[in-house]
């Protein structure tokens, strides 16, 4: 499961936002993680994924300007049970600040291939703020499926993201996640990234994340993944 983030079920839509076609970002990524670990937990080794991102902007009645976002992400792993994932989502996001955001959207997490579970939506809200140069965020989402053992998943974020000469851009993130119910009560994670263009389109990203779920033992996993903005 990837916390992105289906528009329709947002009610808005392109039309809607009165976004014109120039206006709309395209980003296509490819990748592999040594192990797939979501929220805390390990699903599986050897996650290749794919993603496919859309986003833009536009106005909607007594809303005013709104920022919007909609893409999938296709995962296949060496898992337990399910091998292949596939997340669909969408959000809405408006600026109550020079520093400071709110977003809905909803995500929609389908499984397929080797004892497959039924389909989880999950509607989330978050804020965003910067604040003395991080990025500070906090989300709840909601499984509205009841396909989960929790009801809600809160989350706490805090990242910095820094220049290097001649190298790329390092970002630095760590991560509180806590379940109202479930196997895992409270997990903390720590992430790193050098996102390195090879080009004005292609960027590429190694990248290397510690979890400590509080259950199992800790993880330490990495990868590499490959962008392309259109």
């Amino acid at each position: 499961m990837r916390p992105t983030r289906i528009l329709a079920l947002t009610g808005i839509s392109v039309s809607l936002l009165g976004t014109a076609a120039a206006d709309i970002e395209t980003s296509i990524g490819a990748g592999y993680t040594s192990e797939y670990v979501f929220r805390g937990t390990n699903n599986g080794d050897d996650l290749f994924d794919l993603s496919l991102d859309v986003s833009g902007d536009g106005s909607l009645g007594g809303l005013g300007d709104l920022s919007w976002s909609a893409g999938l992400w296709l995962a296949s792993f060496d898992g337990a049970a399910n091998t292949n994932e596939l997340n669909i989502y969408g959000e809405v996001s408006k600026s109550l600040s020079d520093t400071m955001s709110v977003a809905v959207g909803v995500t929609n997490y389908s499984y397929f291939g080797g004892g497959a579970l039924a389909d989880d939506i999950e509607p989330y809200i978050s804020l965003g703020a910067e604040l003395a140069g991080l990025s500070l965020g906090a989300a709840a989402h909601f499984d509205s499926s009841d396909t989960l053992d929790h009801d809600v998943y809160y989350e706490l974020t805090v990242g910095k993201e820094m220049e290097l000469d001649g190298l790329g851009t390092l970002s630095l993130s760590a991560v509180l996640g806590h379940f109202d119910d479930g196997a895992i009560d409270t997990y903390y994670g720590l992430s790193a990234g050098l996102s390195i263009a090879v080009s004005d389109s292609i960027t590429v990203t190694p990248h290397i994340s510690h979890i400590i779920d509080g259950a199992d033992d800790d993880e330490t996993f990495g990868g590499v993944s490959v962008g392309f903005d259109f």
